[in-house]
């Protein structure tokens, strides 16, 4: 009863003071939000959970490095000791085109073993799932099981649609099953849309048979493996006897193996290998930042409930003259601190929530079906709410043990001034330092992400996007042999450059800026007796009037013909050629990649490949037709339409012509190259706004800080004011005064924030592009728009001081 009690008294107390309130929810609902927010994004990155049957027991391996199919045999034969149902395959992306009723249409799905949906334990939203017997014999068991969107999709959520047959790649497959809401595989991140069996691997895409030296090929590392702990059976001893099964098999089969990699067992539905050190940084990066808001929030609060402390004096005195125990005071103080704490999360979950959706939606420029989910789960619910006691101490309890420590009687007889006169560095004014310090440390943190974002727009990508239209197809996919597939591109590539506005028409296995791409080891014998040298360069296929598509500058040599070069023709960049033929003429000279020789006919201009923030490469490409093997890439290629005009109006004719030249291909992908750039730029464009956001919040709570503590310093010494102006005192020195005395507090605010300000830029220095951590220019603009913000925030309080009535002030109490 008592409680509730202390919750009535806490709620109308709460609202005597309407406009205070407010201010202070608020300030905490932007608190919260910011490392809620960043919560979400770290759960739906890192921690996410599968939607199956008692997620917490399954186990991915090794951060998702991938495993050979007879290792992949003998883990699941030899652990149903400790995993229930032993272990289960899948191999993660591959492409499919949808044909029969409707448009063709581009998606992606999963390869998987027998046991996989069992050890998930998915309950199918229609039918069953694959079974064990469908995946022991290659190629006998055509069957599929569908995503519930692509079920939805495609075939309107028909409940009639088992058994029925559907055209994936030009073969048809028996649908079997549809797989649960929200289910889109287990790999965090990459949206499947159909399950087949592994057996069927070769059948639905021949590709990785040629490609990748067969499935019984112990070096042949292609398969994901997962797996649900026995009861009772806990991660430790699991990886202990998984890894003691890997010895083995190394013994046996590589021995003579010398990098060795223990397995690990991370929960299921994480992110897969690669991808986690980048994202932890960033996340933790973030999290550091929205922790510092939160505690200028707080420090922000916690002055604000100090001031308003000294106007309930009175009211405390009272209490505890009638016998009300310091403690039972402090008790309901901090309840009335955790109540606009609450109050402040469920607003700042309600930001968090819209802000990560938002997150949600931007899009990587990546030819993957990627996407990210940070909605509000239990999880999120559960931090937020762990931060509403800790928000609540961390602003309420000082001031709560301030105001109950206090001289009873001089309360009483309504003495002037307050405990802190004669103190020149008071509670506050360390608050308002602490204040001022941080949002140093935010603002320079945005300001960097600010300048990098800037920056990496204006790199020289080394190809100008502006015109150039995008769409992909996958021959390979619809079976087209290499060279039906050199045929079709020929006619296609006609077809569009005869459409009226169209400058050049070119092809390309992976365009520029994608975060994927192929890259071998290329050797060279020096001339005379120096030692051969090798490099690891990234390789494009393209065709010719790539670079003239791309307006990427031949600087050396010539373009590829019209007509396929000898299997041997490359054009290499200039970072290549500089690499392997320094000081000399590369133009005919050969590298070697394997068995194969390459001779060099052409050097292009640098230019960006994988990422906007990368530095210059190795780069070479082979032309579209002249290799077998580089007909097309894992996926598929991309048509480059270059016009003088809008872009965007050359889709519908570009799909015109493709449907005339085969109905079924199915085309996607489709975006201008300037929006693929664009969403190249999406790390620093998020960070710059998410940092500049934090920037802005702290900013605007040091300028609260600030004119709080000095509207309560001037309205506490107004007595001391009245008297400084009857002996004499001009109102431009009272105004230097106030002014003064925010100013000393801002300064040694800005030393602290800048001290850390450069520990945090250091930290970040990875994640910056074109500007140092240590950025002299960031750290004066900083500098100075703080004491810009500290003048504008005490001015008022100080013409205030410099227009007291000496008259008034004398009499004032």
């Amino acid at each position: 009863m008592n409680v509730w009690r202390h919750l009535r008294y806490a709620w109308r107390t709460v609202w005597q003071a309407p406009g205070l309130s407010a201010v202070i929810i608020l300030s905490i609902a932007l608190g919260i939000a910011a490392p809620t927010t960043v919560f979400s994004v770290a759960n739906g990155l890192l921690w996410g959970l599968l939607p199956v049957k008692d997620p917490g027991r399954l186990v991915m391996f090794s951060e998702g490095e991938s495993f050979s199919y007879p290792d992949y045999l003998d883990f699941r034969d030899q652990t149903s000791d400790i995993f229930d149902g032993g272990v289960a395959a899948h191999f993660p992306i591959i492409p499919a085109s949808v044909g029969g009723s409707g448009a063709p249409e581009r998606v992606w799905g999963q390869a998987v073993s027998g046991n996989y949906f069992a050890i998930l334990a998915l309950k199918m939203q229609l039918g069953r799932p694959i079974l064990p017997q469908e995946d022991t014999v290659l190629g006998r068991d055509p069957v599929v099981v569908l995503s519930h969107e692509l079920w939805k999709r495609r075939f309107g959520a028909d409940p009639q649609v088992l058994n029925r047959e559907v055209v994936l790649n030009g073969k048809p497959y028996t649908v079997v099953g549809v797989a649960p809401p929200g289910f889109e595989g287990s790999d965090r991140g990459i949206v499947s849309e159909f399950w087949v069996p592994l057996a069927m691997c070769e059948t639905i895409a021949p590709f990785l048979e040629t490609d990748s030296g067969g499935r019984n090929n112990r070096s042949n590392n292609w398969l994901m493996l997962n797996a649900r702990l026995q009861p009772g059976v806990n991660r430790a001893t699991a990886v202990a006897k998984v890894n003691l099964l890997k010895k083995g098999l190394d013994q046996k089969y590589r021995p003579g193996q010398k990098d060795y990699r223990a397995i690990t067992l991370q929960p299921a539905g994480g992110m897969i290998a690669g991808s986690v050190s980048p994202a932890y940084l960033l996340v933790t990066v973030l999290m550091v930042l929205a922790g510092a808001l939160l505690l200028l929030v707080c420090a922000n609060v916690g002055n604000l409930l100090l001031a308003r402390s000294s106007g309930r004096q009175k009211e405390i005195a009272i209490r505890m003259a009638l016998g009300s125990a310091r403690s039972k005071l402090v008790t309901q103080l901090l309840i009335e601190s955790t109540l606009v704490a609450a109050l402040g999360a469920a607003l700042g979950l309600v930001l968090a929530a819209g802000a990560a959706h938002a997150l949600s939606t931007f899009q990587l420029p990546i030819p993957l079906p990627i996407k990210f989910d940070f909605n509000v789960d239990v999880r999120v619910l559960a931090f937020t709410a762990l931060l509403i006691p800790l928000t609540a101490l961390a602003f309420g309890l000082i001031p709560a043990l301030r105001s109950t420590r206090l001289d009873i009687a001089a309360v009483l007889k309504t003495v002037p001034g307050d405990s802190s006169r004669g103190r020149r560095f008071t509670l506050r004014n360390a608050l308002v330092v602490f204040q001022v310090a941080i949002s140093v440390a935010l603002l320079a943190a945005a300001g960097l992400f600010i300048r990098s974002a800037h920056n990496a727009a204006l790199i020289d990508i080394g190809f100008k996007p502006d015109g150039i239209l995008i769409a992909a197809i996958d021959p390979r996919t619809h079976g087209y042999s290499a060279e039906k597939t050199v045929q079709f591109t020929s006619q296609l590539r006609d077809k569009v450059a005869a459409i009226p506005g169209v400058r050049s028409v070119s092809f390309t296995d992976l365009v520029p800026l994608s975060f994927a791409g192929t890259n071998y080891d290329f050797s060279t014998q020096s001339e005379g007796s120096a030692p051969e040298q090798k490099v690891n360069a990234n390789v494009f296929t393209v065709s010719d009037g790539f670079f003239q598509t791309m307006e990427m500058p031949i600087r050396q040599g010539r373009d590829f013909h019209r007509q396929a070069e000898s299997a041997g023709a490359v054009i290499v960049n200039e970072h290549f050629a500089a690499q392997l033929f320094p000081r000399q003429d590369p133009i005919g000279r050969q590298i070697h990649q394997g068995k194969t020789t390459y001779s060099i006919i052409g050097v292009a201009q640098n230019s960006k490949t994988r990422f906007i923030s990368e530095a210059p490469d190795n780069t070479i490409y082979l032309q579209l037709g002249s290799v077998p093997s580089a007909s097309a890439s894992f996926f598929g290629m991309s048509i480059l339409v270059k016009s003088a005009g809008d872009a965007r109006k050359f889709e519908r004719p570009l799909r015109d012509a493709i449907a005339s030249l085969d109905p079924n291909m199915a085309v996607f992908n489709v975006e201008t190259m300037e929006d693929h750039v664009s969403k190249s730029l999406l790390l620093p464009k998020i960070s710059s706004i998410l940092l500049g956001l934090f920037g802005a919040i702290g900013l605007g709570l040091a300028a609260i800080g600030l004119f709080a503590v000095m509207s309560y310093w001037v309205r506490r010494r107004v007595h001391e004011i009245g008297i400084r102006m009857a002996l004499g005192a001009r109102r431009g020195e009272l105004l230097q005064m106030v002014l003064g005395q925010a100013l000393a507090m801002t300064a040694m605010g800005l030393v602290i924030g800048i001290g850390l300000a450069l520990l945090l830029g250091r930290s970040m220095a990875s994640l910056l592009y074109g500007v140092k951590g240590a950025d002299l220019a960031t750290c004066c603009t900083v500098s100075a728009v703080l004491l810009a913000t500290a003048i504008v925030a005490t001015i008022v309080p100080a013409l205030k001081a410099a227009h007291v009535e000496p008259s008034i002030a004398l009499r004032h109490e």
